[in-house]
């Protein structure tokens, strides 16, 4: 059966090969980062952390990473039991914990960077392409941020994405 017989228009088509697409870059990346040891959304913690000017929150870092509080919040707890961040509670408000990479954290950061093939899968695109798919993928983000704010709001007042 054809495209054209079941009538799908081409943002269906479109949205299909970029859903397709962007699960097997995932897979391919978790199995990359298997052999060192850490998983997709460990690595994108650590990385997140690392990137920050600013010291982040358990809720900030769910906000970044596109996840709802209380997974994050079960995340960090089991990458704190690994030794791979601590929770610091804020010298100006006792009960604001901020979430920092340790040094058994760094070794593992270093270790996903090390296995780079699937994040360089964008080397073959030439950078007028790369800037033009950075654009788009930043475009498509804050629209379907938009849209999850429209579908479900956040109840205790700040965007979750």
């Amino acid at each position: 059966m054809g495209n054209d017989t079941i009538g799908l228009n081409e943002n269906e088509l479109l949205w299909a090969r970029l859903f397709l697409s962007t699960k097997l870059v995932e897979r391919a990346r978790e199995v990359e980062l298997s052999r060192v040891h850490i998983s997709l959304i460990q690595a994108m913690v650590l990385h997140a952390l690392k990137i920050s000017s600013e010291p982040l929150t358990p809720s900030k870092l769910a906000r970044m990473l596109c996840r709802e509080p209380h997974s994050m919040s079960a995340l960090i707890d089991r990458m704190e039991k690994q030794g791979l961040v601590e929770k610091k509670h804020d010298l100006s408000s006792k009960n604001l914990v901020r979430v920092v990479v340790t040094a058994k954290g760094e070794e593992a950061f270093q270790r996903q960077r090390s296995v780079n093939g699937v994040i360089n899968i964008t080397s073959g695109l030439t950078k007028e392409e790369r800037e033009t798919l950075g654009s788009c993928a930043d475009k498509m983000r804050l629209w379907a941020g938009e849209l999850l704010r429209k579908m479900q709001p956040d109840p205790y007042g700040e965007p979750l994405f």
